[in-house]
């Protein structure tokens, strides 16, 4: 088994570190071939500290890019590794010590296992006292039509949770550069087309939300998703009765999000959306009633739906997040 992790960094130097110090802290770093860590264009000192890391791990490269973004960067670090396994870390993200060990050993149950992925930790606060645990749905290579199952549910499979097979991106084809938004979603949805995924159960990576992350607010992802179920429904016209559900599925999630930040009007207007879209779709009913009490209410409510929800989901069958 041999393992290349690929990570980016752009002006991170305040969370860099900490995600390859998780690197090589894992259990499995004996099947660690080579870090590399792409620097695309950045100002801060992430520069300089990537350099101080290198002369300290044997394993950590660094290549400097002028600011190519991220599609371009991560594929860049691709064509420079050699494992015939490719694990992706974001700068800003950090990994449970035993993640490569828990998944990597999931690609011998099937060779046409072409992702491995896990739940992972949603937090903003450096002590993690915000941290949420979140249980994804759960794919597996008896799952009977990859494709279907990950164009309406789409996870959400994030990159940092994501071990990849060399072999499936050489048939299927690297990450597109020309997307800036839903890159990771398009090439997921590429090789959910030829090949089979894996959830391993477990928290297993930790994902930082702060003020820079592109994907903060789910309302800016509405048009990114429109694009990537019209692009999906072209290359596979099988797709196309699925795509109100798809459809439903984004405005239930982007209307929870609306009301969690006290945009009531908006998230009932997304909820009534997605209910047209898919009636029998329960979800965006109980989200429309959470918009509707009173907030203080609806914030208790919400806690503890999350937490039966995602304790529940975690400790026995993960499906997908509230």
């Amino acid at each position: 088994m041999h393992i290349s992790v690929i990570m980016t960094c752009h002006n991170e130097e305040r969370f860099v570190e900490q995600a390859i110090r998780s690197v090589v802290a894992q259990t499995a770093r004996g099947d660690i071939d080579e870090i590399l860590v792409v620097d695309d264009g950045s100002t801060d000192g992430s520069a300089a500290l990537l350099k101080k890391l290198a002369t300290e791990i044997p394993e950590l490269r660094i290549v400097t890019l002028s600011g190519v973004g991220l599609p371009a960067a991560r594929n860049r670090a691709i064509r420079e590794t050699r494992g015939d396994l490719i694990a992706i870390l974001d700068g800003d993200d950090f990994w449970a010590p035993d993640k490569l060990a828990r998944q990597c050993p999931a690609f011998d149950l099937d060779e046409r296992i072409g992702l491995v992925y896990s739940d992972y930790v949603d937090f903003t606060r450096a002590d993690l006292s915000d941290a949420q645990p979140i249980a994804v749905r759960r794919f597996s290579e008896t799952t009977p039509d990859m494709l279907a199952e990950y164009f309406v549910h789409d996870g959400p499979i994030v990159p940092s949770a994501v071990v990849l097979r060399r072999a499936a991106l050489d048939e299927v084809g690297l990450f597109d550069e020309d997307i800036r938004l839903g890159e990771d979603t398009e090439m997921f949805l590429r090789l959910a087309e030829r090949w089979k995924f894996r959830h391993v159960p477990g928290a297993l990576c930790f994902k930082r939300r702060h003020s820079s992350n592109l994907t903060r607010r789910l309302d800016t992802l509405l048009p990114v998703a429109a694009r990537m179920t019209e692009r999906f429904v072209a290359r596979n016209p099988r797709l196309a009765p699925l795509a109100d559900r798809r459809m439903a599925r984004r405005y239930a999630r982007t209307g929870n999000d609306c009301a969690q930040h006290g945009e009531k009007r908006k998230a009932i207007t997304l909820l009534i959306k997605a209910i047209r879209l898919d009636p029998l779709f329960w979800r965006p009913y109980v989200y429309l009633v959470l918009a509707l009490v009173p907030r203080r209410l609806s914030g208790f409510l919400r806690l503890a739906a999350k937490a039966v929800f995602h304790f529940r989901r975690i400790s026995s069958k993960p499906e997908s997040a509230l």
